[in-house]
């Protein structure tokens, strides 16, 4: 017995008890030794300081922490911190640039942002709730005729999440009136914000701010009829939200052309004071009176290749430009004070030409650490691209992959791009000079129905296009407008093996539908399908339907 309790005092992680003199003599018989090892308390979390206690929470999961959070009323005070959810965010939803949001918001973010993932990678994802409104009531002349109720005269064109609201904010874009919604997570129902009309106008695009901390919170660009050829007129707007008025302020208005025969391609991208417009593409930063600053040409090609702009997007100090028949990477030049380019500025470019034209795409840019960004030039990016040929349609995917700040290494063979396809209008450019390797083929090749199309993705990689499928219910066999989904990702492979350290990028697509809108006959066979536009905000899960009859439906998936 003695022996046994002299064991137990030195048991404790190596750290003795004070030994006990006569220590059989102070045990009664009646009490076993099992009984008095149970009643020393094993050391676990409740041990822990609240500074240690954090550090291990923020290496579990969503779920464990909420599981966590009811067994004791310490580990629910610790676990509301806002700490512990700023933590969450920024480690498992991959999102770096956080506004300044209280401890019971970056927990609905993070509790959001994890069911939405579970239930997207499910082997059958769907959504959970629906909340569906009408943009705009349709006046009584609109009832009373047939003609115009069978045209849909005001459909939806455009539905989009502004960044930073947390997916509770929309902006929908009709003919001539741009309307911003509030739709609440525990709501049933839509309530308007803001709304403003353009008389006598025609709304070519919108586009909201990729920096959630800008005032410009939108960029419009509309057209006018001012001569009878008929000649239009062109201008942009940027916008900011006026919640107490209901209205939308512009900050900056800017004529684009007059007296023109067509109408321009419509706006690209805004991103924070910088707006991408138009093809040829232009820089316009609206926060100085400056000049539009031409990136670059319209097509390239001495051919008539269709090369349409698909894509824009800003990666660090460069512009990246999709076209139909190409992939451009320009550096982006330094402005004076004035919005002036600098001079001896760097207008050196490559480009990338691709096989067969496509006919959407989309560009992915994924994230990273402080730490990774200065150990590499470029962000890992990713181009879906749907292609349509005779043998077949597909979606084909491109990586575009970083090289490190201290490589010189010369590509590798399947990476190098002729050195005549980088020819630009400024100058030539050797593809190691590049800060990304531009691959010569596409990484994957993913075969598709003709019915594919309204490619879309968020800006954390998840996204979805719609296609026609027959869905089979009892004895009833019927067409779906089906949405299916996909998941895009980048993990930087450490090194190894004598191999130096490298970017993969991965896409994952998801076999059953998330979603399945019955269609008519009328609809497969001209193509006119109800649903006209769509978007995703990928963080907390919401995914918004735009239809021709002017219904917008909002599908939750967390």
């Amino acid at each position: 017995m003695s022996r046994l309790l002299s064991d137990f005092c030195h048991f404790d992680f190596g750290v003795p008890f004070p030994t006990l003199p006569n220590m059989k003599s102070l045990v009664p018989d009646s009490i076993s030794t099992s009984s008095i090892i149970s009643c020393r308390p094993s050391p676990g979390l409740t041990s822990l300081p609240d500074d240690v206690l954090l550090l291990v929470i923020s290496l579990v999961g969503v779920e464990d922490i909420l599981a966590l959070r009811m067994t004791s009323k310490r580990f629910s005070s610790v676990t509301k911190q806002r700490w512990v959810w700023s933590d969450v965010l920024k480690h498992q939803v991959i999102n770096r640039r956080l506004p300044s949001l209280s401890a019971k918001e970056l927990e609905a973010r993070a509790i959001h942002a994890s069911r939405f993932h579970r239930n997207w990678s499910s082997s059958h994802p769907h959504s959970r709730r629906s909340v569906e409104f009408r943009a705009r009531e349709p006046t009584a002349e609109e009832v009373s005729s047939l003609q115009l109720a069978d045209a849909h005269p005001h459909p939806i064109s455009q539905v989009l999440f502004p960044a930073g609201c947390n997916g509770e904010l929309l902006i929908t874009v009709e003919q001539c009136r741009v309307a911003c919604w509030e739709i609440p997570f525990e709501g049933s129902e839509a309530f308007l914000v803001a709304e403003r009309c353009l008389p006598d106008c025609v709304i070519d695009g919108l586009v909201v701010n990729d920096d959630s901390d800008n005032e410009g919170m939108l960029i419009v660009m509309y057209s006018r009829i001012v001569g009878t050829l008929p000649l239009y007129e062109i201008k942009a707007e940027v916008w900011s939200l006026d919640k107490f008025h209901g209205s939308f302020t512009t900050l900056r208005s800017q004529v684009l052309a007059r007296n023109v025969q067509r109408r321009m391609s419509p706006v690209a991208r805004l991103c924070g004071n910088l707006a991408l417009l138009g093809d040829p593409v232009v820089l316009w930063n609206w926060k100085r009176k400056g000049p539009f600053f031409t990136m670059s040409s319209g097509n390239i090609h001495q051919s008539p290749t269709p090369d349409s702009v698909l894509a824009v997007r800003l990666v660090r100090n460069h512009l990246l430009v999709v076209r139909q028949s190409h992939i451009q990477l320009l550096p982006t030049p330094q402005f004076d004070q004035f919005g002036r380019p600098v001079q001896g500025a760097s207008t050196f470019g490559a480009f990338l030409h691709v096989q067969d034209p496509a006919r959407e795409a989309v560009v992915i840019v994924h994230e990273m650490t402080e730490e990774e960004r200065e150990a590499w030039q470029f962000n890992p990016v990713t181009i879906l691209m749907r292609v349509t040929t005779d043998e077949g349609h597909t979606i084909r995917k491109y990586d575009l992959l970083p090289r490190p700040v201290t490589s010189a290494e010369p590509a590798a063979e399947n990476e190098i791009v002729e050195e005549q396809q980088n020819t630009t209008r400024h100058g030539r450019l050797r593809p190691t000079d590049s800060p990304c390797t531009l691959p010569a083929r596409p990484a994957q090749t993913i075969q598709v129905p003709p019915s594919c199309s309204n490619l879309v993705v968020g800006r954390n990689g998840k996204g979805f296009w719609m296609e026609t499928q027959n869905l089979t219910c009892g004895h009833s066999t019927f067409p779906v407008r089906s949405f299916v989904g996909f998941d895009t990702t980048s993990r930087l492979v450490p090194a190894q093996d004598q191999q130096p350290a490298r970017w993969q990028n991965d896409l994952v697509v998801r076999e059953n539908g998330m979603y399945k809108a019955r269609v008519g006959p009328g609809e497969v066979h001209e193509r006119k399908y109800r649903i006209l536009t769509s978007s995703i905000e990928d963080t907390v899960g919401r995914i918004a339907i735009g239809c021709r009859d002017g219904r917008v439906q909002i599908l939750d998936f967390a």
